[in-house]
Order: C-alpha cells, then structure tokens, then sequence
C-alpha cells in the first residue's frame, strides 16, 4: 500500500463511476482544487476521509487501500504488517543516513 497506488485506485475508480474530480469533491464537501490534491498525492488522504471516498466510489475501504478485498482477518493482517515492515526498514534507512551526516558534520566541526 503507498499513496501512488491508492491516488491511481481513486481515479480509475472515479471515472468507472462516470464522476468528475468536481463531482467526488461535491459528496465530499471540499473544493475541487483539495480533492485535486488528493488524486494528484499532494496531500495525504486523512482517514475520515477514506469511507467516504469508498462509499462515493462503490468499493470496500480494503479495496480502496490495499487495492483487493480480504478473504480472511489473517490475510489483511499478514499485509498490514508487511507494509509496517518495509515502512519500518524505509525509516531505519532515512536515520542511517541522517546519523552518516551527524558524523560527517561532527568531524568537520573538529576540523575546525
């Protein structure tokens, strides 16, 4: 699950629905330009607003996010904790790198 993948699901979800970003922004009482935003992935779809968009778009929330409906509890939790994993290991990442500037930022000080 990322955002690209649920921005696409949105869109081809609304015009499977013959709605314009206009109308989808209408049931959702936002402005055009904010849903825009949504669809385009410029703002984060904050979760009040994900059974909305399900509702208006005739899908489940799983399908909305996850892009398939589950079978099983198990088969949803196996996918929310692979995606906690490769967020997770995203974000060790992105501190191993802050801390490879802290280094290099604290030896340079020295130099000083």
């Amino acid at each position: 699950m990322n955002n690209l993948e649920i921005k696409k699901r949105i869109e081809q979800q609304r015009r499977k629905q013959n709605l314009s970003q206009s109308d989808v922004a209408d049931l959702l009482s936002i402005s055009q330009t904010a849903y825009h935003k949504i669809e385009k992935g410029d703002t984060i779809l904050v979760s009040e607003r994900i059974p909305q968009l399900a509702t208006i778009l005739h899908i489940s929330e799983e399908e909305l996010i996850f892009g398939k409906e589950f079978n099983t509890v198990r088969e949803q939790n196996d996918l929310v904790i692979a995606e906690r994993d490769r967020r997770i290991a995203e974000l060790e990442e992105i501190i191993k790198d802050k801390n490879r500037i802290i280094h290099l930022l604290g030896e340079k000080l020295e130099r000083m």
